[in-house]
């Protein structure tokens, strides 16, 4: 049994700990996480892209090498523009993309990738993994969910030294094999001002057709 003489000691303290007020006027909602919480927005053109086909390395693996013949970014009429919006509990993420002067028969593959502007970076959504991107495109619109599973997917979909260094982002660029596999670690990317949409076509499969860096909406 407590003695009295103790228990004196800390009656003190929880009042004070009943008494306590929240000290912002922020409903509490445990049931609103799935609600749209940050959304980005990138406007995709030929002129964010790191460089011409022709500018591809020599030792460049032919699965990411044009198989039809590529035209400069400033001759390109291809345009685009998407928006990534993600839950409040970061559970899911939405892709929303339109795109006009590209031909959807010719696309190849279509990525979110984290790097800064200009830079090739590593895949971290590879979209072309929930269909065919021609079909999921035929009308210039494509509407996608994302979850962790993607952003697993796709680390675990490359094989090999290139797909060390191909797929996945990492954590800490220092340790390039702890790659992020959550929701909630591409939202922090894409605050980090490091996250972009990329379009590949037959023409252009190095670097691109079109390239969106993202940024929050109404930056």
């Amino acid at each position: 049994m407590i003695r009295p003489a103790l228990l004196a000691l800390f009656l003190p303290s929880l009042a004070l700990a009943q008494e306590v007020t929240p000290v912002t006027d922020i409903e509490l909602r445990p049931d609103a996480g799935d609600e749209i919480g940050l959304v980005f927005e990138a406007w995709l053109s030929p002129h964010q892209e790191g460089g011409e086909e022709e500018d591809a390395p020599r030792l460049t693996p032919s699965q990411f090498l044009s198989t039809e013949p590529s035209v400069p970014r400033n001759e390109r009429p291809s345009r685009g523009h998407a928006t990534l919006a993600f839950t409040r509990d970061f559970s899911r993420a939405y892709a929303h993309v339109a795109i006009d002067g590209v031909d959807p028969d010719g696309i190849v593959m279509f990525h979110i990738h984290c790097g800064r502007p200009g830079m090739l970076g590593p895949i971290l959504v590879d979209l072309g993994m929930q269909g065919d991107l021609t079909e999921m495109f035929a009308d210039g619109v494509l509407s996608l969910e994302i979850t962790n599973e993607d952003l697993v997917a796709a680390a675990e979909h490359g094989h090999g030294i290139v797909g060390a260094f191909t797929a996945g982002c990492p954590i800490i660029p220092a340790n390039p094999l702890d790659r992020v596999d959550t929701i909630a670690g591409m939202a922090q990317i894409a605050m980090e001002g490091e996250l972009y949409y990329n379009l590949h076509t037959a023409a252009q499969t190095f670097f691109g057709d079109i390239r969106g860096q993202l940024h929050p909406v109404g930056e």
